[in-house]
């Protein structure tokens, strides 16, 4: 566990994960309360979350002082960080690699932008396991310029592109590149997970919420052992009742919910994800993630 010293606190040094950053400065949760005491206090203000290196934000395992690789903006272990790519990262994608091989084999004494291409797509490749999808679908792109005849290549790079997208929630952007896989890759690969995954994303923001539903579960029937599913479907339900004061969909939504802390009541995120969801039932409203965490940046308390 790492500490960081606080502003204007009598603490010498808080849990990272027990902060909130203000404008670049560090406030433990006292300190926040008393210097921000509601939401004029934070108008025109940056406020972030930070999360702790050494910690998984996905087990909340603590690894003292080694510092874990990043998905996005959360450490995750070695084991989580496996399980997350064995679900975005398929083998088909691996075909690909020894098929790119043979081409450089069988080209290269004539042909050097073959080899240039393959640098490219190994490095690309090594991004993407890293989480790092922007650069991975930027060199992907560019090793599919350069062989243009490598339909694969380009496949990859729009699937790339989809995720990066995704990690910015861009989900419109992101479901046009998804969409455009399709028929391309062999039909055991879950790339309709992805596509509704998207479907989430632009069915909320147009506050299509029945459409956000039917997204969500499709995404369940594809994974029904994962919390974050669970979840989805329970924020799904939470928005209608929100909008259309159904009690049935606050009674689905708590259900669901139910499910989601069966499977997961420990990570940060899940936890994160709970309270957003528990708070957009209590106040009968929705309010995007960035709203939330300005509104509530130590979390929602119900008094």
């Amino acid at each position: 566990m790492k500490k960081t010293e606080v502003t204007n606190c009598d603490k010498k040094s808080v849990p990272i994960n027990e902060t909130i950053t203000i404008d670049e400065k560090d406030f433990c949760n006292s300190c926040f309360e008393t210097n921000f005491p509601d939401d004029k206090s934070l108008s025109g203000k940056k406020v972030e979350k930070k999360y702790d290196p050494t910690i998984c934000s996905a087990c909340s395992k603590d690894f003292e002082e080694i510092e874990l690789n990043k998905i996005g903006v959360y450490p995750h272990c070695n084991d989580c960080e496996t399980a997350v790519n064995n679900r975005v990262f398929p083998t088909w994608v691996k075909a690909f690699f020894i098929g790119i091989i043979a081409i450089v084999l069988f080209s290269f004494y004539w042909n050097w932008q073959y080899f240039d291409a393959y640098n490219k797509f190994q490095e690309s490749i090594g991004s993407f396991e890293k989480g790092d999808f922007a650069n991975a679908s930027n060199l992907m792109q560019k090793a599919s310029t350069e062989v243009p005849e490598v339909e694969d290549l380009k496949t990859l790079a729009d699937f790339y592109s989809g995720f990066n997208f995704l990690k910015q929630n861009k989900s419109k952007e992101a479901l046009n590149k998804f969409n455009s896989c399709i028929g391309k890759i062999p039909p055991d690969y879950n790339l309709d997970l992805y596509i509704n995954m998207a479907k989430i994303g632009v069915t909320f923001d147009k506050k299509d919420y029945d459409g956000f539903l039917a997204a969500s579960q499709e995404v369940l029937k594809i994974d029904s052992t994962s919390a974050e599913c669970y979840s989805g479907v329970a924020s799904a339900y939470s928005c209608i009742y929100a909008a259309k004061n159904d009690e049935s969909a606050k009674i689905k939504s708590f259900e669901y919910l139910k499910k989601a802390k069966a499977i997961d009541s420990t990570s940060s995120e899940a936890k994160f994800y709970y309270n957003m969801i528990e708070y957009r039932l209590f106040a009968h409203t929705v309010i995007t993630r960035e709203e939330f965490i300005k509104k509530f940046p130590n979390g929602w308390i119900k008094n």
